[in-house]
């Protein structure tokens, strides 16, 4: 009977546990905030050094880190949320934690680049889906704008508009022209600054997948005005970084009489009022690694003007033309041709020649410019303009097909400038401009997003959104160890509610200089007896060999 007893009351002992174990656990509240570090890169942690005025120099950090409101998670009512920030373990500094920005205190402007080189590799495609998944992803009550734009601003719907709207204008995008992604993110700040949106978090997105060759405004003005309007601007580059590379070409322009002509019955202007508008759209995208030459015929061939990218002289050049004498096409293509030769540039050349009419003057014949264009290796980019039947269309499609070059014809001065813009891409354009895209996103609070693989791009998106409401925190501080021995260190970001630690980060830093050993003298004081016991064998072995 006893022995039943006592086991019974240790099965009601060992049913007792879980539930005192279950009454011990107190449910914590959902964390108001997510902690990280601002990229996964060693850009959030920057090392640099301070001048001192004794001469000597300060190890300095500077951290950059998000904190982002969890949806639908309010801070408790009194409760106190913090950053720590510790060095190696010791204590630096704490950061309070501003209240969150509700979802109708943000308001963002998307800037969607639409430029010819929008039509390669899906890129619209992808461009059109993504910027779904953007506006789907924003608050409900977040306002936002658009901007579509390639060498200008082609859609402008200032916030607060319909999404449904703005999802429209997208789908209905036609991708042509060039590229001014400067001129479309200062429009989109501007767009911003009314007093109504004041109180509220404001960012632009960029997504653009080219370099900036057409924008009027300085990426230094972009910056100060965002800064000025407190807007975070977000960059997203589709495609390869650019190689910048080495252009040098050769405009082989028409002067003849015939250019004085309109280039069809509707056109109000006549052909060199449309040429010098068009070339000086294709001059407009010379920049540091880009030369061009201006060649002027009629029936005969000027000399061509020095290779140069100074745009002002070259617009100059091109402003000063004037129409008169016959066609002298094939003499002033060899010319050029020889003439981008002789250059003996590096890079990519081209000779790109625009007439109105039929070679009436020339003493070279068409099948000695191929083969001078062969020779060197220079594809010609042939434009005809005008009336069809004025044109030796099947002579200057031969000319461009042997030389690997391209035929264009415009039948109208739209035509003539969007030819001149394709080829601006062609030639200059090779991809996208990934420090000035950084810079835009590192100087204004905003980050940059690398879309390499344009199918990953509603998932890059899709992470803006998520940044748009997190609140960036830029800390810099001394290091807690000014001595620079090579020693790797870390930062630790500690997310405190009231004195508990819920959250933390980690990310490590290399400091600069040299690295110092540093050993346990229970390690080193063996070693130092295995060495010396190795010095003194040999002696050892000879004394026992004379002994023997």
């Amino acid at each position: 009977m006893r022995k039943s007893i006592l086991i019974l009351a240790g099965c009601l002992v060992l049913a007792a546990v879980p539930v005192a174990g279950q009454e011990a656990v107190v449910p914590q509240p959902k964390l108001p905030y997510l902690l990280e570090f601002d990229s996964k890169s060693s850009e959030d942690l920057i090392q640099f050094n301070r001048p001192r005025a004794d001469g000597g120099s300060d190890i300095m950090l500077t951290v950059q880190f998000l904190i982002s409101p969890v949806p639908g998670v309010d801070p408790e009512p009194g409760q106190q949320y913090k950053v720590r920030i510790e060095e190696d373990g010791k204590f630096v500094r704490d950061v309070p934690i501003a209240p969150p920005k509700r979802s109708e205190d943000l308001v963002v402007v998307m800037a969607m680049d639409i430029s010819g080189s929008m039509k390669e590799h899906g890129r619209m495609d992808q461009a059109r889906k993504a910027s779904g998944v953007f506006f789907n992803s924003l608050p409900g009550k977040a306002d936002c704008g658009l901007i579509l734009f390639n060498h200008e601003a082609v859609v402008s719907v200032p916030p607060p508009a319909d999404r449904a709207l703005l999802r429209k204008h997208v789908e209905d995008a036609i991708p042509k022209g060039g590229t001014a992604y400067l001129d479309a993110t200062f429009r989109a700040i501007e767009m911003l600054k009314p007093s109504i949106f004041s109180n509220k978090a404001k960012a632009v997105v960029l997504l653009t997948d080219g370099v900036d060759i057409d924008s009027n405004v300085e990426i230094e003005r972009v910056i100060a005005a965002a800064k000025l309007a407190n807007v975070r601007i977000y960059t997203v580059g589709i495609g390869e970084p650019g190689r910048q590379e080495k252009v040098t070409s050769v405009m082989v322009l028409d002067r003849s009489g015939s250019m004085n002509q309109p280039a069809n019955d509707q056109d109000k202007g006549s052909k060199i009022q449309a040429l010098r508008l068009a070339a000086s759209r294709f001059v407009k995208s010379i920049g540091s690694t880009r030369r061009t030459s201006i060649l002027e015929f009629s029936d005969s061939v000027q000399n061509p003007t020095p290779f140069t990218n100074n745009k002002f002289t070259l617009k100059g050049a091109i402003n000063g033309i004037t129409a008169k004498g016959e066609t002298a096409l094939f003499d002033a293509v060899y010319t050029a041709v020889a003439t981008l030769d002789a250059e003996g540039a590096d890079g990519k050349r081209a000779v790109v020649a625009l007439t109105d009419g039929i070679d009436n003057m020339s003493r070279r014949r068409v099948d000695e410019v191929i083969a001078r264009a062969k020779e060197a290796k220079i594809p010609l980019f042939m434009l005809g303009f005008g009336r069809k039947g004025e044109l030796d269309v099947a002579t200057m499609e031969d000319m461009a097909k042997q030389t690997g070059g391209k035929f264009y014809y415009a039948g109208n001065e739209k035509e003539l400038i969007e030819i001149f813009e394709d080829l601006t891409i062609k030639l200059h354009d090779d991809g996208i401009n990934e420090a000035e895209l950084t810079q835009l996103a590192r100087d204004t609070g905003g980050k940059y997003y690398s879309a390499k693989n344009v199918e990953k791009l509603d998932f890059i998106l899709e992470q803006v959104t998520k940044k748009l409401q997190a609140m960036p925190q830029t800390e810099t501080f001394a290091s807690l160890s000014q001595v620079a021995d090579g020693r790797r260190r870390e930062v630790t970001l500690k997310l405190l509610r009231g004195s508990q630690v819920v959250a933390e980060k980690t990310r490590g830093y290399q400091v600069h200089g040299l690295v110092i050993a540093e050993m346990n003298p229970l390690v080193y004081l063996p070693l130092l007896g295995i060495l010396f016991g190795l010095i003194a064998l040999p002696a050892m072995l000879r004394r026992r060999t004379s002994a023997t």
